[in-house]
């Protein structure tokens, strides 16, 4: 193997040097306007609801010009720290392409919500409109959801409070007003944040880092406040308040958690508190683990994706599709190039 050009390797670890300066707490304090009193304790003790949502996608079949995506999304439901609930929508099977915008996307939205999507969905971006229309598929779980909690009950969303398509922006809007007017609290977790600041520093890390250099120890969790965070596009799509919160005492990790828009301290608080208060699960130390649930319960396992794709194959089979049919729409010399 050829070694990977020095000057290339160079310009990475300059840009990681970038990233993670020596001095990185002291700039995020200055920028942010830290200092150890910003950093708010999680406070014990918690004995509502608390729900989490979450959903999968995966590329069933994909040929030149279409794919077939199987999307689903579950809910389920902890009390006093057992699971009490847990539901799963059907497996659904969306075509993707050839067409400019995807008919199935209109189809599905119209089941979940009862009206035509404001914008279509794009088929271009193949890997984009498989999660876009899982995303359907979870906010449709989320509403459901929102409707059986009631005040005090947290309801936890995989990601961010961030929609991916313009279509779904008065869904999430509809499920936060109605969350609000029956006091059940949303909140947001992402595993790998994004959010930057200081023109691509993370935002996890440098709070990480802050909370290290002032001796701060779990569960603790710090809002960031909005003119810090660099510019993102699409801000009319963006719903949240965002915070970084390590969750539990021995946590090897923070997470970035969005919250509403407009929510209180006493808010803020007993959401942090059911947080943390599901967060002592070994297995995922310091992430709430009602998301961790949600996630193996949800995620499309490879066999399952073998599974319908041995029916379709069957079904094409019993239409009179040949073995050297199927190939030919549907292999990929890729493999075949990995026999080699």
């Amino acid at each position: 193997m050829i070694p990977p050009e020095q000057s290339d390797l160079s310009a990475i670890m300059s840009w990681m040097e970038r990233i993670r300066p020596s001095d990185l707490a002291q700039r995020f304090a200055r920028e942010g306007g830290f200092d150890a009193e910003s950093f708010q304790p999680c406070l014990p003790g918690f004995a509502g609801h608390i729900s989490a949502v979450d959903g999968s996608n995966a590329m069933v079949l994909e040929s030149g010009s279409f794919s077939v995506a199987a999307v689903r999304a579950v809910e389920t439901t902890f009390h006093l720290g057992a699971r009490v609930h847990a539901g799963e929508t059907p497996l659904r099977l969306v075509r993707i392409g050839p067409e400019k915008t995807n008919e199935g996307y209109e189809d599905l939205y119209f089941e979940c919500f009862g009206d035509d999507p404001l914008e279509p969905l794009e088929n271009e971006d193949r890997s984009r409109a498989a999660a876009v229309l899982r995303d359907t598929l979870e906010y449709w779980t989320l509403s459901r959801v929102a409707a059986i909690l009631g005040e005090g009950d947290v309801l936890l969303i995989d990601g961010t409070l961030r929609v991916n398509h313009g279509a779904l922006r008065q869904v999430m809007k509809r499920i936060l007003t109605d969350a609000r007017r029956k006091g059940v609290h949303i909140a947001a977790v992402t595993k790998a944040a994004t959010s930057t600041w200081g023109d691509g520093i993370p935002i996890v890390q440098s709070a990480e880092a802050l909370a290290r250099e002032s001796g701060i120890h779990g569960p603790w969790y710090l809002e960031i406040p909005p003119h810090l965070l660099d510019a993102v596009h699409h801000r009319e799509w963006h719903f949240e308040s965002v915070y970084v919160a390590s969750l539990h005492r021995c946590s090897p990790r923070a997470f970035k958690v969005d919250l509403p828009e407009g929510c209180g301290t006493t808010e803020v608080s007993a959401v942090f508190s059911a947080l943390s208060a599901y967060a002592d699960d070994g297995r995922v130390t310091g992430y709430p683990y009602p998301l961790f649930d949600a996630h193996r319960l949800a995620a499309i396992t490879a066999d399952q994706t073998e599974s319908v794709r041995q029916e379709l194959r069957g079904r094409m089979a019993g239409m009179g599709m040949q073995e050297s049919d199927y190939t030919s729409y549907f292999g990929d010399y890729h493999d075949e190039f990995a026999r080699y």
